[in-house]
């Protein structure tokens, strides 16, 4: 599966510690590269990087990086040293013409690290709460329709219960059966995974307690007594940097979806969140259990760590657990594999 990546004006970058070497750099890497229709940024990247994720080391910081565009098809990047440190800087290319002078300039609004239609349908689909956060009083319930029916769909126009105070959430998600996530090392309750079965939009109060809403979208059958809660807004679930984790040891409890087998493009539930100071961007990397080996000679016990699987970007987290988006892999990803901090190659 492609990512679509899109380049981020330095800018809007936390600071960062320009300290890549030319080890970093790919053998093959090419002293001028032009953009082509369909690249992405993750691509463009792995061409000169053996660890694509440390992208915004490489940027140099020129006048066309402080205050970008979107980087474009055409575009010539140019790589250089400067003081035994490599640099990616940009030669922009003028794209008006006669026929389109008169439009509007198109201008980075948001930093947007993932192709939404990557993305979206994970997190539109499905969620996380906490383990102490009963998921029958998270935010609301489907109460009745408009009409007496078991089973709803787009369009209808249905009355639910809301704990949102006097001014709720516009957004809501529906879900029916919240699914408990345990641990795999340790059998402990870590949090609920919530497959999303619709979108309402609130409308407005009803008579009574009951709040009016229309629904937008399903997933599955919505049906009356399914519970609420507030949706979220999907540009800036899509709005992180990519950067290492911090020194973490986790395990993949589970994948998210109904795939049996685990590679790029995929989504996986980690028991890592909030708590291990894990956030959205954060990459990780994947790796095989380790073995114990015993040395024929001195009988003594020594432990191999397992080969590199992959790499994770975490999209979403609660206290105990997140979601990660696999970047890449070279072998299938398994529930049980180990991830851990990155290092760099």
């Amino acid at each position: 599966m492609v990512f679509r990546f899109l380049l981020v004006a330095v800018g809007l970058l936390p600071a960062l510690a320009w300290g890549l070497d030319a080890d970093a750099l790919r053998e093959d890497a090419p002293s001028v590269y032009t953009v082509k229709k369909g690249d992405t940024l993750w691509d463009i990247a792995g061409k000169f990087l053996h660890s694509p994720w440390r992208w915004p080391e490489l940027w140099d910081r020129n006048p066309y990086i402080s205050n970008p565009d979107l980087i474009y098809p055409g575009d010539r990047l140019r790589l250089s040293m400067v003081n035994g440190e490599p640099r990616l800087s940009r030669q922009k290319v003028e794209r008006l013409s006669p026929e389109v002078a008169s439009a509007p300039a198109e201008r980075l609004e948001a930093i947007t690290t993932v192709d939404r239609s990557v993305v979206l349908p994970y997190i539109d689909r499905y969620g996380l709460l906490p383990a102490d956060q009963d998921p029958a009083t998270v935010g609301g319930r489907l109460v009745t329709g408009q009409t007496e029916r078991v089973m709803y769909a787009t369009g209808d126009q249905v009355f639910a219960r809301l704990d949102g105070g006097d001014d709720p959430a516009t957004e809501w998600y529906t879900f029916s059966d919240p699914q408990p996530v345990r641990g795999v090392a340790e059998d402990r309750h870590l949090g609920y995974l919530v497959e999303h079965t619709g979108l309402v939009t609130v409308e407005g109060p009803a008579d009574g307690e009951l709040y009016s809403a229309r629904v937008e979208r399903t997933y599955a059958p919505i049906r009356r007594g399914d519970h609420l809660y507030p949706g979220r807004a999907a540009a800036a679930k899509t709005r992180f940097l990519p950067k290492p984790a911090p020194p973490v040891a986790g395990r993949i409890l589970r994948h998210v979806g109904e795939e049996s087998m685990l590679g790029q493009g995929q989504m996986v539930v980690l028991d890592l969140g909030a708590r291990d100071r894990l956030e959205r961007g954060h990459v990780l990397q994947v790796r095989d259990h380790p073995r114990q080996v015993s040395d024929p000679q001195s009988g003594k016990t020594s432990t191999i760590q397992g080969r590199r699987k992959g790499t994770l970007l975490v999209i979403q987290t609660s206290e105990r657990l997140s979601f990660a988006l696999i970047m890449e892999n070279t072998r299938p990803i398994a529930r049980g594999d180990r991830v851990r901090q990155p290092e760099t190659e």
